[in-house]
C-alpha cells in the first residue's frame, strides 16, 4: 500500500520491528520527543530528497524550460513507504539514540553513542540505495505508481532514444 497521506515515514511499530528494545531505555513510545523524532525524521527525510534527488527529476522529467525553475516536489506525492527502513535507521541514529547518551570521549562511547554511528552508517547506504533504484513519484496523484512514475538518481530517461 502506498502513502501518500502526508503521514510521517514511519511508527513506533516500525521502529521496534529493527530495534525491539528500542523503547526500553526511559524515552517511551508516546513521549512527546518520540512524536517530535517521529516528524522530524520524515522532514529531514523529505529535505534530502529535495536536495539530492528532485532537481534530478525536474530535468528528466519536466520538457518545458519554463516548469524547471519553478516546479516544486509535493511531498504527499512520494511514496514514503519504500523509506520505511531508512526512516528508522534515520529516527535511530540522528534523534532518538544521541537523546539517551552521554556523549562521552571518543575511548568511551556509550552503548547509544555506538548504536547511533551504526544506525546513520546504515541509513546514507538505504537512502543511497533508495535513490539509485529509484524514487517512487505519484506525479499523477492517481494513488498508482506506473514504470514512468519511478525515477532514479541517475535519470537513466535521458538514455533513451
Amino acid at each position: 500500500m502506498a502513502n501518500y497521506t502526508g503521514a510521517n515515514v514511519i511508527t513506533t511499530s516500525d521502529v521496534l520491528k529493527y530495534q525491539p528494545d528500542a523503547f526500553d531505555f526511559g524515552i517511551s513510545t508516546t513521549a512527546t520527543e518520540t512524536t517530535n523524532f517521529l516528524l522530524q525524521t520524515t522532514n529531514d527525510i523529505l529535505r534530502q530528497l529535495r536536495v539530492e534527488w528532485w532537481s534530478v527529476y525536474k530535468q528528466n522529467v519536466y520538457t518545458d524550460i519554463t516548469v524547471l525553475n519553478t516546479a516544486e516536489m509535493d511531498n504527499t506525492k512520494v511514496n514514503l513507504d519504500q523509506f520505511e527502513r531508512a526512516g528508522v535507521y534515520l529516527f535511530l541514529g540522528r534523534f532518538y539514540l544521541p537523546a539517551l547518551t552521554k556523549f562521552r570521549p571518543e575511548t568511551e562511547k556509550d552503548r547509544f553513542e555506538r548504536m547511533a554511528e551504526y544506525y546513520m552508517s546504515e541509513y546514507n547506504k538505504e537512502f543511497r540505495s533508495i535513490l539509485e533504484d529509484g524514487v517512487e513519484y505519484d506525479a499523477t496523484a492517481d494513488g498508482t505508481i506506473q514504470v514512468s512514475e519511478r525515477e532514479p538518481l541517475h535519470g537513466y530517461r535521458r538514455l533513451t532514444r
